[in-house]
């Protein structure tokens, strides 16, 4: 990749004897969109933060490219502490200062979302903060946002706030935005590009489209031939899918069999149940 605006070189990132990150690197190109995904402990969260500056890992490096500094970077955090006993026109002032944000900017607004700015943030919902937490960001104009597993935790309505303002972001700003998320169902249209993670390492980073013209599922108990890739299998008394990775189109003449198209969501789940039974037969 030329020029990225934010690269993560061999970071490795221990906690006591646990390795959670191993020598990952990766590069991210301004206004892209990636998501990461992996199962629980793969090391996604500790790459994001790392990225974010809140960890300095062990090993290893983060880049940053065309001009970017912190003060750019966004970071959307699981763990939303955000000046608990502020009132958020009180974290809203305190914001303007540290970042140098306009002066005639009066408040972070998201169009549709509004709260009584009298409200301290500890007596806000999950949802609220997680929508005052990205306002702040926003009026600092990232050049980089940074999400970590915050979406599944929202209500409908605040979920569709939320990602239409991302998506905003992206389209005004040029953001690039870095996520991390267990259910791809509502974002699966967002993401230009896949990483996936397992034991602190990086085992996937392809295009969307890519992977999904890569990854096909057979349902049923047909015999496949044994040069088929199987991914990951998962059966039941009533059902059977076999997941092929990397599959190429050839296969639908050669071998007489019904390759079927699936989408992002059933493509992660695939790599993860992948990862596990490789981590079960060692």
């Amino acid at each position: 990749m030329n020029n990225p605006i934010l690269e993560a070189d061999k970071l490795t990132v221990r906690y006591g004897r646990r390795t959670a990150l191993d020598g990952v690197s990766a590069a991210f190109a301004a206004g892209e969109a990636v998501v990461i995904a992996g199962s629980n402990g793969a090391g996604k969260s500790t790459l994001l933060r790392c990225l974010a500056g809140a960890i300095i890992p062990d090993r290893g490096r983060v880049v940053y490219g065309n001009g970017l500094d912190k003060a750019k970077i966004g970071f959307v955090s699981d763990r939303l502490s955000l000046y608990e006993h502020w009132t958020l026109r009180e974290a809203w002032r305190f914001h303007k200062k540290e970042f140098g944000i306009a002066a005639a900017a009066e408040r972070p607004p998201i169009e549709g979302f509004s709260l009584d700015e009298g409200r301290k943030i500890r007596h806000l919902s999950v949802g609220e903060r997680t929508l005052f937490h990205l306002s702040l960001l926003l009026a600092q104009r990232p050049a980089v946002l940074l999400i970590d597993e915050v979406v599944h935790g929202l209500d409908p309505f605040l979920r569709d706030k939320f990602l239409e303002t991302v998506i905003g972001a992206m389209d005004e700003l040029k953001t690039a935005v870095i996520m991390v998320n267990h259910t791809l169902s509502d974002t699966a249209e967002i993401p230009e590009r896949v990483l996936i993670m397992a034991e602190g390492r990086i085992i996937l980073d392809e295009r969307r489209d890519d992977l999904m013209a890569k990854v096909k599922k057979i349902a049923g108990d047909a015999e496949l031939p044994p040069s088929l890739p199987v991914l990951f299998e998962t059966s039941s008394e009533y059902r059977r899918d076999r997941y092929i990775y990397p599959f190429h189109e050839e296969w639908r003449r050669d071998f007489g069999l019904t390759f079927t198209d699936i989408g992002l969501d059933e493509i992660v789940k695939a790599f993860i149940g992948g990862s596990y039974v490789q981590k079960r037969t060692r």
